[in-house]
């Protein structure tokens, strides 16, 4: 008999590392089993992707994936992103997708065209965020998922996942979003009209510190018409980084749901590979 709230096992997919979180228990949540596997970098000639891909691989052959529902999330390292205009001429989700790649295809050239493409939720007359993955890892995780079946329930791009947690939070009011990894920021702007910017940037382990000045650069650089001083940061990985004094940026720090046994900034990880 299958049990009636099966459990949810959330795997974060890191050049670095793989975060694995299982939970159980329906609607009154607890931890079952954390596990971070350390992974060695990706060989020369090797994409940045297949140690993580592999390490999933053989979490999967070993059944530690099984009698769960599955939900993975790529790091933003592996993920290009690119708003998408409103378009009154489109009307299939064919042409949707087809002019998301010419978005892609503009910035990144012939690269762009072994990428799969996801765009979020349409909005009446809003932009919209476009997320590009290597096909190929698409493909890969596909090929290791099949013994997990029709539990195999989602992908999800860092970015978007973070988003999607957060934006009741927003509400109709324009914000800066920051996702932090290791080494790497996603800053995206969205407000009433939709997406209005998203890029990627390497940064160093100080990165709270720098997090105005580049904020200041990215509102040039994109030519931000938009007035916003909100910045909403969140950041899973800690240690938690001191909100520096910011000129006229209100940093205000994300701070994931934890679950009853959870150690605060220790298992953020865990909690965010988990989607709380």
């Amino acid at each position: 008999m299958s049990p009636l709230w099966p459990d949810r096992l959330g795997v974060a997919l890191y050049p670095q590392r793989l975060v694995l979180a299982r939970s159980s228990g329906g609607p009154r949540l607890r931890l079952t089993h954390k596990e971070i596997v350390e992974l060695a970098p990706a060989r020369p000639g090797m994409a940045p992707w297949q140690p993580a891909a592999d390490a999933l691989a053989a979490k999967a052959a070993s059944g530690a994936l099984a009698r769960a529902d599955v939900s993975l999330i790529l790091s933003n390292h592996f993920v290009h992103y690119a708003v998408v205009p409103w378009s009154d001429t489109l009307g299939a989700k064919e042409e949707e997708l087809a002019f998301a790649r010419h978005c892609f295809d503009r910035v990144y050239g012939e690269e762009a065209s072994a990428w799969a493409i996801k765009l979020s939720r349409a909005h009446a007359r809003a932009s919209r965020l476009a997320a590009a993955v290597d096909q190929t890892l698409v493909d890969s995780l596909n090929v290791h998922m099949a013994p997990v079946g029709a539990r195999y329930r989602s992908l999800q791009p860092h970015l978007m996942a973070s988003f999607n947690r957060w934006c009741a939070r927003l509400g109709e009011r324009a914000a800066w979003i920051v996702v932090a990894e290791p080494g790497l920021l996603c800053l995206a702007l969205v407000d009433g009209a939709g997406w209005q910017s998203a890029r990627t940037i390497k940064v160093g382990a100080d990165w709270m510190a720098e997090l105005p000045g580049v904020l200041a650069r990215e509102e040039c650089l994109a030519d931000i018409q938009t007035e916003c001083e909100t910045v909403l940061v969140f950041a899973p990985d800690g240690p938690h980084a001191e909100v520096p004094r910011a000129g006229k940026w209100r940093i205000e720090p994300l701070l994931p749901a934890m679950l009853p046994g959870m150690i605060a900034g220790a298992d953020e990880p865990f909690s965010f590979a988990l989607g709380a």
